[in-house]
């Protein structure tokens, strides 16, 4: 099993970690990416080693942002281990568009294999929780196509958020819809350990002792005013969330786990 004492995650707000448990309160350690992270460190301090940790996604960040300035970001920092997730905030693009975040996966694929550096892809959600998102599901099949096609011809690994089945299920999802709640983090974190050979998962909560979350109409008109209009007033202002935010870790800093995080995983690992 390959040992990495270092990782640089870019990306969006799936990868900055939004909806996850205290992510307002703290955005450290929180997110798929970050609890990655902490398996990854608990690895290297079993085998001896110091482990570091960069976070360079930002809400709001299209594959543009991501794979351009994102991606030499994390080339720069020479790390063992990148993960990318991409395309959330491109399913508007068209035809044209599509091509030229193909030409970007391409050439950062290109440069990542050049550099040495182990890279996991994640292909795009499939919003199929909420019937409002219908629309989207045809462009996020076509931007997961074009992601796993490069992948391949690239020999990436793919962490396969698109196919989960449980993410149709608004459990995994956070109050705003749009962001995995702490159960679909922990859920995609657990897969990324897998694909990389990790023995360390958290701990998952049965799908038949969650809560199963209805939405009322009043949820729903609560929603539209809370989260909906937000998104429509900056997507007219040709705006995004992520303006004056800065990366949770912009360089690679030693990394550990939090007491709480190691309890968990300890009990996980009695029981």
């Amino acid at each position: 099993m390959k040992e990495y004492l270092s990782y640089v995650a870019i990306g969006d707000s799936l990868s900055e970690g939004l909806g996850d448990r205290g992510f307002n309160q703290d955005r450290s350690h929180c997110g798929w990416t970050d609890r990655l992270a902490t398996l990854l460190s608990i690895q290297a301090s079993e085998n001896g080693h110091g482990f570091h940790f960069a976070n360079l996604a930002i809400r709001g960040s299209g594959a543009k942002t991501i794979l351009g300035q994102q991606l030499t970001e994390a080339l720069n920092l020479k790390p063992d281990l990148v993960t990318i997730m991409a395309g959330a905030n491109d399913f508007s693009a068209k035809r044209k568009r599509r091509g030229e975040i193909a030409d970007l996966l391409e050439a950062g694929l290109a440069r990542l294999r050049e550099a040495g550096v182990t890279v996991v892809i994640a292909n795009t959600i499939y919003p199929r929780h909420l019937r409002v998102f219908k629309p989207l599901l045809k462009r996020s099949a076509a931007l997961t196509q074009i992601i796993e096609g490069l992948a391949a011809q690239f020999n990436v690994p793919i962490l396969d958020v698109h196919r989960i089945d449980q993410l149709s299920g608004i459990d995994y999802w956070a109050q705003d819809m749009v962001h995995f709640s702490s159960h679909g983090h922990i859920m995609v974190a657990n897969r990324a350990a897998e694909l990389l050979g990790l023995n360390l998962r958290w701990p998952e909560v049965h799908p038949s002792e969650l809560k199963h979350q209805k939405r009322s109409l009043h949820e729903t008109l609560l929603w539209i005013g809370r989260d909906v209009a937000p998104f429509v007033s900056r997507w007219l202002r040709r705006t995004t969330s992520g303006v004056g935010i800065l990366p949770k870790y912009s360089n690679l800093v030693e990394f550990s786990p939090r007491e709480q995080d190691l309890t968990s995983l300890r009990q996980s690992i009695a029981a």
